[in-house]
């Protein structure tokens, strides 16, 4: 394992002169109409991906959606409120619903911002939103996972109830609160289990420390169990489901001065964690997505120098090894990675180099390991 201090790679110089001699490929597109940072993206069960909120230049209630077939944009209604950090989960009858966020004008406007708890709902046939049940709660930087029964769990999050969570249930629109959580926590990870259960893992408690705790929630019983922490403590780390039913955790935050690039797996047969390959580089505010194949694609994240990343790496987990495939041509963080339908991941928003928000969505070709952009973004 490697901690990577104030650099974020750990690749040799002579190795990162060849992967920089393929990125001379690739130049710029398109751009977005509404650059986005902190927003949502959700897969429609029509294949189809719903973009929502964020923040570029102010706070969008803005919504666009992608059209897989014609890689075309359109904007949809704009929702009830605008927001960022906000969880937005496509629910089993089509609907997707947003909960939380933080709501107000981000810095340097200077406006009040505050944690909300309000919810709403998007009608895919008709691009309109409906008010729902607020939560409990108000949360920003909580997890929300669709569970097998088709309730939505949300989970931290909170200044007030830091080790809260509660239940969404979409055919009654109505909240309940599960027993708490063993930890306070934000900006974890929750990952539902093949058995139905959920995985919690890391993040930042509410003294601002990051955490190597994990936690497994049973809808069953409605109990929270603690089971082996992590080897690693992270923050703005990732958690992928695999094939065979382990967890995948890649990178983060170690601590202040600290990105990893280690990644470890969670084996709910035994609740245990061990250890697998490094990645290329430490990574944090990155993402991680599951190909058809079976590989895990990560892609981008930030380190301890001004630049953020395109680099992009696969996760072999027949191996255990990293290996980089073709890097973005945007240097992204706290951006989204969506799996479409047709094992290509879209990529969307986030900080580029100047730490302003990135304009160009990207699809990354799964059977061609390539980088390729989409269309512009289209007000219709």
């Amino acid at each position: 394992m490697i901690i990577s201090t104030n650099s974020g790679n750990a690749l040799p110089t002579s190795l990162r002169s060849i992967f920089t001699a393929n990125k001379s490929k690739w130049s710029e597109t398109g751009h977005l109409n509404n650059p986005r940072l902190y927003h949502a993206a959700s897969l429609l069960l029509d294949g189809n991906v719903l973009v929502t909120g964020g923040e570029g230049n102010h706070a969008y209630s803005t919504a666009e959606v992608y059209d897989r077939i014609s890689r075309n944009w359109t904007k949809s209604y704009d929702m009830i409120y605008g927001r960022w950090f906000h969880t937005a989960t496509t629910l089993k009858n089509g609907k997707v619903l947003i909960a939380g966020g933080l709501v107000g004008e981000p810095e340097p406007l200077g406006n009040v911002k505050y944690i909300f708890n309000e919810a709403e709902l998007y009608e895919t046939s008709t691009g309109y939103w409906f008010p729902t049940t607020a939560m409990n709660i108000q949360r920003c930087f909580h997890t929300a996972s669709i569970l097998q029964n088709g309730n939505v769990l949300v989970i931290g999050g909170s200044d007030d109830a830091p080790s809260s969570a509660e239940i969404y249930d979409p055919e009654m629109e109505t909240w309940r609160n599960t027993t708490d959580m063993h930890y306070a926590r934000r900006w974890q990870t929750a990952t539902v289990l093949k058995n139905g259960q959920v995985l919690v893992t890391g993040g930042w408690d509410f003294s601002s420390n990051m955490m190597n705790s994990a936690e497994i929630y049973d809808p069953s019983t409605n109990t929270w169990k603690v089971v082996d922490s992590m080897n690693y403590q992270r923050c703005f780390h990732t958690a992928t489901l695999l094939t065979n039913g382990k967890v995948l955790v890649a990178g983060g935050l170690y601590d202040d001065d600290n990105i990893v690039n280690s990644t470890e797996l969670f084996d709910p047969s035994t609740e245990s964690w061990t250890i697998t390959g490094n990645m290329t580089q430490g990574r944090y505010l990155h993402t991680a997505s599951l190909l058809k194949s079976g590989k895990v694609l990560v892609s981008g994240g930030g380190s301890f120098t001004s630049e953020f990343s395109t680099d992009a790496e696969l996760y072999d987990f027949s191996t255990g090894v990293w290996t980089n495939t073709s890097s973005m041509n945007y240097q992204r963080a706290s951006h989204t990675a969506t799996v479409l339908a047709d094992g290509n991941v879209l990529v969307i928003g986030g900080n580029d180099v100047d730490h302003a928000t990135a304009i160009t969505p990207e699809l990354y070709n799964s059977s061609m390991d390539i980088y390729m952009s989409t269309n512009n973004m289209k007000l219709k």
